[in-house]
């Protein structure tokens, strides 16, 4: 018998900077179904749903200047799932996205 596949993923970022508490207001308002999980130096988020994604313009006006890609990636120490990249979204997955395209 097989073990079901996981369909969890995680972000792990790092506690300290406004960009990483902007990041967790927007996920906790746009997705209240994460589970977020303080560690002192670092947050855990987990999307038992298998989708975690960061809207930056989101991210942006809750921290009141903008955060492009680049310096939003400073802050994360760390994932487990896919990864899509857009200008303005990090999206993290549990479906193999070359095979479950739309």
């Amino acid at each position: 018998m097989s073990a079901a596949p996981r369909t969890d993923v995680s972000l792990i970022l790092m506690q300290g900077s406004p960009e990483a508490q902007a990041t967790l207001d927007v996920l906790e308002q746009d997705d209240p179904g994460l589970v977020i999980a303080d560690h002192a130096t670092f947050w855990k988020i987990t999307s038992p749903e298998g989708r975690i994604e960061v809207d930056l313009k989101r991210v942006s006006e809750e921290l009141g200047s903008e955060v492009n890609m680049a310096q939003w990636l400073v802050i994360l120490s760390t994932f487990v799932g896919r990864v899509i990249t857009e200008p303005d979204r990090f999206i993290l997955t549990s479906e193999v996205t070359q095979i479950h395209r739309d």
